[in-house]
C-alpha cells in the first residue's frame, strides 16, 4: 500500500502503533526476528504521519487547499499523489453569519441616527416657530379681551391678523415656506381658538366656549384665551422606518394668553385719583357699583378759581365723587405753560418716559403729592377744571374750535389736540340707561381710549394709593351735542365704573402691595 496510512508492513498506522512496545525488543514472527531497520522506517513513517495529520487539522480549520510537501509519506506513489481541498468548519460558517447580523445592525442604527439628524431636526423646527406663531397670536388675541360684547370677535379678528399673508408679515412655519391657517403645498394646518373666565381651565382646556360682555353680578367674562396650533412635517426618513409612508407627523402646539395678576405698580395711566368711597370696609370695588354711573368733579381745594361747591350728580348717576390731579408730568409737548400741561394730563395721562422727576409710574401702598401751583396759576378766565375737560374731549374726536376750547389759552388747545387720537366709538345717541350712558358691557365697542385708569386714594389730603380701577367716560347730558361740557368751572363729568378688565401696558405684577384683585397685563401663562 501507498498513501499517508499505510505503513511499509501492510499495516494500519493505528495498528502499528499498537504493537511499537514490542518492536522494542527482539521478537519473531513466523520464527524470524524484526530487523532494527524494519523498526526505524517504521517509526519514521509514524512520526510523518502523524505530523500530516496535525498540519491538515490546523489546515481546514481555515479552509486552505493542501497539498502534499516534498518527502512527505503522502507523496509517495509518484503521479497518484492528488492536491485535496479541505471543506471550512462549522465555526468559520457561524463567523460569517454573524457578520452579517452586525452588519444589518449597524445599517438600521446608521439610519436611525439619519432620522434623528434631519427628521427630528426638522420636527423641532417647526415646533418652534409653530410655538412663536401661537404665543404672538394669543397675546393679540388677549390684548382685546377686556370685557365688551364683542371682545371675544376682535380677539378673533387678531388672530386671524397674525397669519394674514397679504401683510407679508405673518407668522409661517417651515423655514417660512408655509403659511398658517391656509396650508401650504402638500402641507396641512389647523387653527382652535377658545376663551375661557378662569386661568385654570384655559390651561386644563376646559369650560371653554365663554362669550359676551361682563356680567356686572359676578364679574365674569372671558378673560383667557387658548390658540391651538397643528401642522403636518414635511420629515424625510420616519415614513420608511414607521411603514406610514402616506402620512406626515402632525406637530401640535398651545398658547394660553390672559390678563396678569394685579400690578403694584403702573405707568402711563391717567393722572387722577378717586377718594375710596367705602372707608376701606370695600377692598374689591371700593363703594362703587359694578356698571354703575357717577359723577367725577376736580376737588375744590385744586381748582382755579376755587369753587368751593360740591356739585350735585349730573342726569342718570348714583353720586358725586371728587378727583385730585396728581403731581406728575403729562404726556405731550414739553415746556407748556400750566394749562397747556393740564390739556395734556387730560388728552394723554402721564408720560412714561425716562428721567422725569417725579417717574411716570403710580406705586400701590405709596403716598402721592397732588399736582402744585394751581391756584391763581391759569390763564384768565380759563380754569384747571376747564383745561382737563378739554383735553379729555380729545378721546370723543371732539374739535376745539367747535367750542370754548378753541379759546381758551390763547387758543393753544387747538395746536395740540390733533396730536391725540380719538376714540373709535364716541358714545353719542340714546342708550339703555339714557342720553349719553353707554353700557361698557353691552353697547361701547371702540378702541379703549375713553377708558380712564386712575389710581383710588383713602382721602383727598393723606392721598395713600390703595389700588387702581378704571371708568369709560360718557357724555355729557346738555349742553354739548358731542364730548363733555367744557363750560363746567368744576370740572365735572360722568363716567361709568367697570372695575378692571383693560389691560394696561406697563406695570410691575408682584411685590409687597399685597392686593388680590385689580388691573393687571397681558401675559403668556
Amino acid at each position: 500500500m501507498s498513501g499517508a496510512n499505510a505503513s511499509p508492513t501492510g499495516r494500519s498506522h493505528q495498528e502499528m502503533k499498537e504493537i511499537a512496545p514490542a518492536l522494542g525488543k527482539s521478537s519473531t514472527k513466523g520464527g524470524r526476528a524484526l530487523s532494527p531497520p524494519l523498526e526505524e522506517g517504521w517509526l519514521r513513517d509514524s512520526q510523518q504521519a502523524d505530523a500530516q495529520t496535525g498540519w491538515s487539522k490546523f489546515a481546514k480549520s481555515f479552509g486552505v487547499l493542501t497539498t502534499p510537501a516534498f518527502g512527505h509519506p503522502s507523496s509517495r506513489g509518484g503521479d497518484n499523489a492528488r492536491p485535496h481541498f479541505v471543506e471550512s468548519s462549522g465555526k468559520a460558517r457561524t463567523a460569517k453569519g454573524a457578520a452579517t447580523i452586525y452588519f444589518v445592525l449597524l445599517t438600521v442604527v446608521v439610519l436611525g441616527l439619519l432620522v434623528m439628524a434631519v427628521d427630528f431636526g426638522r420636527l423641532y423646527l417647526i415646533q418652534s416657530e409653530l410655538q412663536t406663531a401661537a404665543d404672538a397670536a394669543a397675546l393679540a388675541a388677549a390684548s382685546r379681551l377686556v370685557g365688551t360684547a364683542n371682545a371675544t370677535l376682535h380677539a378673533n379678528d387678531q388672530v386671524t391678523a397674525s397669519f394674514d399673508t397679504t401683510t407679508e408679515n405673518d407668522n409661517r412655519f417651515n423655514l417660512r415656506t408655509n403659511p398658517i391657517g391656509g396650508g401650504g403645498v402638500g402641507l396641512t394646518t389647523t387653527t382652535e381658538i377658545e376663551f375661557y373666565g378662569a386661568l385654570l381651565d384655559a390651561q386644563s382646556s376646559a369650560n371653554g366656549g365663554l362669550a359676551g360682555g361682563i356680567d356686572w353680578g359676578s364679574g365674569s367674562y372671558p378673560k383667557y384665551v387658548r390658540v391651538h396650533l397643528g401642522a403636518e412635517a414635511p420629515v424625510v426618513f420616519a415614513p420608511f422606518l414607521t411603514g406610514a409612508l402616506n402620512a406626515l407627523p402632525i406637530v401640535n402646539v398651545s398658547a394660553v394668553a390672559g390678563v396678569s395678576g394685579p400690578v403694584c405698580s403702573a405707568m402711563g395711566i391717567d393722572g387722577v385719583s378717586v377718594v375710596d368711597q367705602s372707608g376701606g370696609s370695600d377692598l374689591l370695588n371700593y363703594g362703587f357699583v359694578p356698571g354703575g354711573f357717577y359723577t367725577l368733579y376736580l376737588t375744590p381745594a385744586q381748582n382755579s378759581p376755587n369753587v368751593g361747591n360740591i356739585p350735585a350728580p349730573q342726569a342718570g348717576t348714583l353720586a358725586s365723587v371728587p378727583y385730585e390731579i396728581l403731581d406728575h408730568v403729562p404726556a405731550g409737548v414739553a415746556g407748556l405753560d400750566l394749562d397747556g400741561l393740564l390739556f395734556q394730563m387730560g388728552a394723554g395721562g402721564i408720560s412714561t418716559a425716562r428721567g422725569l422727576t417725579p417717574p411716570g409710574a403710580i406705586t400701590i401702598d405709596s403716598v402721592e403729592a397732588g399736582y402744585s401751583n394751581l391756584a391763581g396759576n391759569t390763564t384768565a378766565g380759563t380754569t384747571v377744571g376747564r383745561d382737563l375737560l378739554c383735553g379729555w374731549n380729545t378721546r370723543f374726536g371732539v374739535d376745539p374750535l367747535t367750542n370754548i376750547c378753541g379759546t381758551l389759552d390763547n387758543g393753544q388747545f387747538a395746536t395740540l389736540a390733533p396730536s391725540f387720537s380719538a376714540d373709535t366709538d364716541v358714545g353719542a345717541g340714546e342708550f339703555a340707561a339714557g342720553t349719553g350712558l353707554q353700557d361698557f358691557a353691552t353697547e361701547y365697542d371702540g378702541n379703549l381710549r375713553r377708558i380712564l385708569t386712575t389710581a383710588v386714594v383713602d382721602a383727598v389730603d393723606s392721598l395713600t394709593v390703595l389700588n387702581f380701577r378704571q371708568f369709560l367716560l360718557e357724555m355729557a347730558p346738555a349742553g354739548v351735542t358731542e364730548g363733555l361740557n367744557p363750560q363746567l368751572a368744576n370740572g365735572a363729568f360722568r363716567v361709568q365704573y367697570i372695575g378692571a378688565p383693560v389691560p394696561i401696558r406697563a406695570g410691575t405684577v408682584g411685590g409687597t402691595c399685597r392686593v388680590s384683585a385689580g388691573v393687571g397685563r397681558v401675559v403668556l401663562h
